[in-house]
Formats: structure tokens, C-alpha cells, sequence
């Protein structure tokens, strides 16, 4: 027999937050021969997500989807300068916009609010505020704070249909300041 409590009955507003898919899926990060392989999900962010009872819903992975594993680590120009590939993530982020457009939109009771989209720091697609944008001449990463390819096509796709929403990034270093601004924009 199971007990419904009394707060799940009367729900005016149910959260989610939209997700890069690494988030939920790690094997999905660039990989490479001789390269240590990430498995499962990003643990923290997902418990916390389940403490605070907000959903996720998992965005696509542009690099996967375009370039498969393995693959190199590329800088935002890099990728840019792949054919094809800014369209794809033009692409990608208008079927994601118009995706969180009818949770929100069909959603009549209880109601799906997004409450925030995270990104993933240092991604030269899912980067928020900080992203490789060309590699140095000693083979390291020139940063900048700049949305990645996909983040920045899908805050244009939002912007478009009208849904205005927070996009956060994660810090793979440093979870725990994601999850206190998550904590920040839920209200919690």
C-alpha cells in the first residue's frame, strides 16, 4: 500500500532544470586513447537535485552527436571551423527550446516551472561563462568568458520563444557553488 502525503496531492508547481547531457551521462565527454574514462553521472549535482525534488531534463550533447568517441579535445574555434557543426548546434538548440517551450506550455496542473540551464564550465559547447576558445602556441587552452556553441544558440532560441531563464554553469571542480545557486534560484 503506498501513503501519498498530503504536499504531493497538492502541488501547484512542479521544477526540473534543463541539463547538459554529461551531467547525466559522462560518456559522453571527449575521450581518448590513454585518456581516463569518466563513467556514471555527476553524483552531487544529482543528489542534490533529488534532495531539493527538482527534475532534470537531459539536454543533447553536441560533440557526441556530431563527432562521436573517440574524439580530441577542440577549442570553441576549432569546432566552429568543422563544417557542419554550427548549424548542428543551431539545430540542436532550437528542437531543445522548443522542447522546454511544451513542458512549460502543456503542462496545466500541476505546473513544470524551469527553473534554471546548466551548463558545463571549460566546454567549448556547453560552457556558461567560461570556455576554451583557441588553443596557445604551447598547446594549452587560451579561455574566455563567453558562452560555448550550443549555450549560446539556445539562450537565442529561449530568447526567441519568450522563456526566460537562468543558464548556470558547473564547475566539474567545484559542484558544490552550482548547487548553491541552484539552491538560489529555486528558492530553497
Amino acid at each position: 500500500m503506498s501513503t501519498m502525503r498530503a504536499e504531493d496531492t497538492d502541488i501547484e508547481e512542479l521544477r526540473v532544470v534543463a541539463v547538459a547531457h554529461c551531467i547525466l551521462n559522462q560518456s559522453t565527454r571527449w575521450w581518448k586513447e590513454g585518456k581516463r574514462l569518466r563513467r556514471g553521472m555527476v553524483k552531487k549535482v544529482i543528489e542534490a537535485l533529488a534532495s531539493m525534488r527538482i527534475g532534470a531534463v537531459q539536454m543533447p550533447c553536441p560533440e557526441f552527436s556530431f563527432c562521436g568517441n573517440p574524439r580530441p579535445s577542440r577549442t570553441r574555434e576549432e569546432y566552429e571551423s568543422l563544417p557542419g557543426f554550427t548549424v548542428h548546434c543551431r539545430r540542436l538548440a532550437r528542437d531543445t527550446a522548443e522542447n522546454l517551450k511544451a513542458l512549460t506550455v502543456l503542462s496545466k496542473r500541476p505546473k513544470i516551472k524551469i527553473v534554471a540551464v546548466i551548463g558545463v564550465e571549460r566546454s567549448p559547447t556547453c560552457g556558461v561563462k567560461l570556455t576554451p576558445y583557441r588553443r596557445t602556441v604551447h598547446g594549452g587552452f587560451e579561455y574566455r568568458e563567453a558562452k560555448g556553441l550550443f549555450m549560446e544558440a539556445l539562450e537565442e532560441e529561449l530568447r526567441t520563444l519568450k522563456i526566460v531563464v537562468p543558464m548556470l554553469g558547473l564547475d566539474l571542480k567545484r559542484p558544490e557553488n552550482l548547487i548553491a545557486e541552484i539552491k538560489d534560484k529555486a528558492g530553497r
